[in-house]
């Protein structure tokens, strides 16, 4: 066996994200009487998207992001409605909504009892938690580190140290991380000293300035890498 640890990204590696913010996004605008047209989910996902590319460079909080996006939202359509209220209620929905990808749940079963596992995942604490309980994602994971919990994000070393922390394991030579963020997954691995397994099923270019171990293509490729 190459490792004897392997951490987990959740968003868009193990949890089909894209399908959980699509789902949520209705909800919430919808229950805020806001008509969740393609341009309004499109602006959002461009906006989120340029805060997270912020807030991983710890120039905002993720607070600010929570609420920040959707004020940037409700601008655009000259709506009045309260950005926080509306944000509130997608961190909850956004925590129902969605599933594990497509053979996540087979991977983490091949996996439970052989190696220690962690999860090491940004996101709010709430809609985290919720997924991890609705999911039943507990039993896989020896260690649990949530950014919007600890008040550290990938791709900050704290987070990976604190995983590390709740696992009881000290050496870096025998970890591996694993998720899909070249940003933050694979430049926290990098920077933090371990190896790393870029998940890139839609095989997308890998931005300069940023070395991984392994690129992995299907669960298929994590299981034959760790193995």
């Amino acid at each position: 066996m190459k490792y004897e640890v392997a951490l987990f990204d959740l968003d868009y590696t193990l949890f089909d994200s894209a399908r959980s913010e699509r789902e949520a996004l209705e909800l919430s605008f919808t229950r805020f009487n806001i008509e969740p047209t393609p341009n309004l989910l499109n602006d959002y996902r461009k906006i989120n998207s340029q805060l997270w590319a912020e807030h991983e460079k710890n120039k905002i909080s993720l607070e600010t992001l929570r609420v920040k996006r959707f004020e940037k939202c409700l601008k655009s359509i000259g709506s009045n409605i309260s950005a926080l209220e509306i944000a509130d209620s997608y961190s909850s929905d956004l925590g129902n909504c969605g599933g594990l990808l497509p053979g996540a749940q087979d991977l983490l079963n091949s996996l439970k009892g052989k190696i220690k596992l962690g999860l090491v995942t940004n996101g709010v604490g709430i809609t985290q938690r919720k997924r991890i309980r609705i999911f039943e994602l507990e039993q896989y994971f020896d260690s649990i580190v949530i950014s919007g919990e600890f008040g550290s994000s990938k791709p900050n070393s704290p987070i990976f140290e604190e995983s590390m922390r709740l696992m009881g394991h000290k050496s870096k030579r025998n970890v591996l991380m694993i998720g899909d963020s070249a940003a933050s997954d694979m430049a926290g691995a990098q920077q933090f000293g371990i190896d790393s397994c870029w998940f890139n099923p839609e095989k997308k270019h890998l931005p300069d300035g940023i070395t991984v171990s392994f690129t992995a293509h299907s669960f298929e490729d994590i299981l034959s890498i760790i193995f």
